[in-house]
């Protein structure tokens, strides 16, 4: 019997995964389940070359996003910043020179929009005010400041082609997803126009048909009375990712993934403090979804086989709309890792 083998290789810079993990990955392997690192989230020192503002990230490496411009700067890139948001985000840094190093924002301002990346913790504070400019128009909507009227940081890590994996190409195989994420800070009028909320995808393409899919759970959703909200399931195109998102709530005995022992759920209200979440995605599951995608998208050219799907990549979607009224949310997460286990025989 071949024993369960573990590979964790990363450094400071980027994760990465191994030659010898990936021949073994993707080349014939024996019969028993092999779990593989595909990202473990890395330590960072220096969050000065890691925050990217819409534009072109590189492969390989562990960055912050910003999908929208500083209107605080000519370029629209955001500066160091020295306060302190942890009561908004849940991580405080403890002096003005690490926080420097370690957090950027639209301007340096307390109570503004702001990204922190602190040894194995990333967080950020999003305050609509900053791109609404605290105005709003004749009807008391606020101003726009974005398109759309949303706002996001993400992490997020792009897998580099020798790195990219197709998870369910045999019938056994699965990806299992773990984090420890923490939300204090959730303001908005929960209404059409007023969201927070918070998922964490994995970007899924079909090489063949060009295909891209956003694919996670449900997470946090700002909902003061609890949930109501009608089905479990969503399926729906994102227009500024070009992407369709596939999406289950994070609850025992949903469809398209598995919530994993001891995992918390799906949550509705802010909290401070750590709470783990982890599940997994089947080969099972992904048939399912491709399946109720195809029913109700049957103009779009869609394999419903998941063993077409390389994984390409992954960001925490935590985001505001501000339309009809302000928005805010502050966040962290550490200890991100996605696994594959595989079973049988996997191939390129």
């Amino acid at each position: 019997m071949m024993e369960t083998r573990r590979f964790r290789v990363f450094t400071r810079n980027y994760a990465t995964v191994t030659a010898a993990m990936f021949f073994a990955f993707f080349g014939s392997v024996a019969c028993d389940a092999e779990e593989h690192v595909v990202f473990s989230q890395p330590d960072v020192s220096d969050i000065g070359d890691r925050v990217y503002v819409i534009e072109r990230r590189p492969l390989g490496e562990w960055f912050m996003i910003s999908w929208q411009k500083s209107p605080f700067t000519a370029d629209g890139k955001f500066v160091p910043v020295d306060w302190d948001p942890g009561d908004n985000t849940g991580l405080s840094i403890p002096d003005e020179r690490t926080r420097r190093m370690a957090q950027r924002g639209m301007r340096n301002a307390s109570g503004s929009t702001v990204c922190q990346m602190y040894g194995d913790t990333v967080g950020a504070y999003l305050n609509s005010a900053d791109l609404s400019r605290d105005g709003f128009d004749a009807t008391g909507n606020p101003l726009p400041g974005s398109s759309g009227y949303k706002q996001m940081i993400t992490p997020s890590y792009k897998l580099r082609q020798d790195e990219a994996i197709y998870p369910w190409r045999a019938p056994d195989n699965h990806l299992q997803v773990s984090l420890d994420l923490q939300i204090p800070t959730a303001v908005c009028a929960e209404k059409k126009g007023s969201l927070a909320y918070v998922n964490p995808l994995l970007t899924l393409v079909d090489p063949n048909t060009k295909l891209k899919i956003s694919w996670g759970p449900m997470l946090f959703s700002k909902r003061s009375n609890g949930d109501h909200t009608e089905p479990l399931q969503n399926i729906a195109y994102d227009r500024p990712s070009h992407s369709w998102m596939i999406r289950d709530r994070l609850v025992p005995g949903a469809s398209w993934l598995e919530l994993a022992p001891g995992s918390a759920s799906y949550q509705t209200a802010p909290w401070r403090g750590w709470r783990h979440f982890s599940w997994s995605v089947s080969r099972a599951h992904v048939t399912a979804a491709l399946k109720a995608m195809r029913e109700q998208e049957p103009h779009v050219k869609i394999s419903i086989d998941p063993g077409d799907y390389q994984l390409t990549s992954f960001h925490l979607n935590a985001e505001t709309h501000f339309q009809t009224a302000p928005a805010e949310l502050g966040w962290s997460m550490r200890n991100l890792r996605i696994d594959a286990t595989t079973s049988g025989s996997s191939t390129r």
